[in-house]
């Protein structure tokens, strides 16, 4: 079959010269492939993750053979939250629609993902008008995100703002066939939108993660890279680590002041904060004068890789917003997938119960003093921290190894295309 995967937001297999990770939709084109079936991405000329343009006019290249990306230019942003961003969002959303009536090649069945909503709407409406089978994958919770971002004096104006695009999330969860989403509350959230019960369509798929994309060759290279990076230190340390984008989704201050109690006590741990984005002058003059913490910057998928087996702690520094509260992200799976406790801030929510059934982690409810607490004490009781990373690589597998999960999502998406056809064929005969 012939699917259309519509997501603007992750990395793709052309960035960075193939050296970022894949993500959710990449691991998901790629098994697709695997199974004979062929794949058009379609996503933005604008890199989400690096702030900068891919291509400056539409473009549409081949990964390999029976896996294209196609390319739709937008004016780009610098912040997640501005006008630019909003005035992207509707170029982009309006490139799909121009070049996707021009493609000869009608997709057998079209996966769209929130965000961003104008996009989704647009493969919505496309797949509708051709009797096209059409599932929304709802990723974060768009506009409900933005009323946690705006002091709460703001908000009845961000509700005014957010109406056409609270409209346009409704439209399309209405109009879709069905709803997936990366935990039951999302799925929930978008079944809400479209206003009816929930019904065998809708189905929660975790955000997976490929723990074994990456050769033992490249492995090595990034193993060389941390031994330099770490040349001097003392192997005994506490390895904690953060690995992300550095927005404003994230609290640092807990973890740059608990770094401070921990060096001042002269407790053995070395922190590693791994990332870019707009917050990164920022974290970078906030850590200088701390021994214990090392800041590298963005790292690739080689080095991820490596780290994760040499980390003991993954961090996980969310602020209190409803689309985190409900959310297990991509950056839980890739710590449990090299077996590493996790610290959360948050004190509910999905992540937090995953953690509490699991017994895989921890969580410091923001406060420096209890995550200093918290590390201090596995340093001092290994046997503890042993038990915890044994849970997490055991919740991997048994949750969140993106082989299995997107296996079963693949498995979804034929039967679903499998069945229009055939209802399409019946009222044809």
């Amino acid at each position: 079959m012939r699917v259309w995967l519509i997501q603007r937001s992750e990395p793709t297999p052309h960035d960075n010269a193939g050296a970022q990770r894949a993500m959710r939709t990449g691991i998901l084109a790629q098994m697709l492939l695997r199974k004979g079936h062929r794949v058009v991405w379609w996503t933005s000329t604008f890199d989400h993750f690096n702030r900068r343009h891919r291509h400056q006019t539409d473009a549409r290249l081949s990964v390999e053979s029976g896996y294209e990306i196609q390319y739709l230019h937008g004016c780009g942003y610098v912040k997640n939250m501005s006008v630019s961003r909003v005035r992207d969002n509707f170029l982009v959303a309006k490139r799909f629609m121009d070049l996707s009536r021009k493609d000869q090649k009608l997709p057998d069945i079209i996966l769209a993902s929130i965000p961003t909503v104008e996009l989704c709407l647009s493969a919505v409406n496309y797949a509708k008008k051709r009797n096209i089978p059409v599932f929304i994958d709802i990723r974060d919770l768009w506009p409900d995100v933005f009323f946690d971002l705006v002091p709460v004096a703001f908000r009845p104006i961000v509700r005014l703002l957010s109406t056409p695009m609270e409209r346009k999330a409704k439209n399309a969860c209405k109009t879709a066939n069905g709803i997936l989403g990366i935990t039951d509350a999302f799925v929930d959230w978008g079944v809400a939108h479209a206003g009816r019960p929930r019904s065998n369509n809708d189905r929660t798929f975790p955000m997976g993660y490929l723990a074994d994309g990456i050769d033992t060759g490249r492995v090595q290279k990034g193993k060389i890279f941390w031994r330099n990076i770490f040349a001097g230190n003392d192997n005994s340390e506490l390895i904690v680590i953060f690995l992300g984008t550095l927005g404003k989704g994230f609290d640092f201050n807990a973890i740059f002041q608990a770094a401070t109690i921990l060096e001042q006590s002269h407790v053995p741990i070395k922190l590693i904060i791994c990332g870019a984005g707009e917050r990164a002058d920022e974290i970078k003059k906030q850590v200088q004068g701390l021994s214990n913490v090392l800041f590298p910057g963005w790292v690739n998928a080689e080095q991820i890789k490596a780290l994760l087996e040499l980390a003991d702690v993954g961090i996980a520094p969310y602020i209190e917003r409803r689309d985190f509260i409900n959310s297990i992200p991509n950056k839980a799976a890739e710590y449990l997938s090299g077996g590493l406790a996790i610290a959360l801030s948050l004190n509910n929510g999905a992540l937090f119960d995953l953690l509490v059934q699991q017994k895989c982690g921890f969580s410091y409810s923001s406060r420096a003093e209890k995550l200093a607490a918290k590390l201090e004490f596995m340093v001092r009781n290994p046997s503890h921290l042993k038990a915890l990373q044994s849970n997490a690589l055991t919740t991997y597998k048994k949750s969140f190894d993106a082989v299995t999960v997107y296996t079963r999502l693949t498995n979804f998406l034929e039967q679903r295309a499998r069945t229009s056809h055939e209802h399409f064929h019946k009222k044809t005969l």
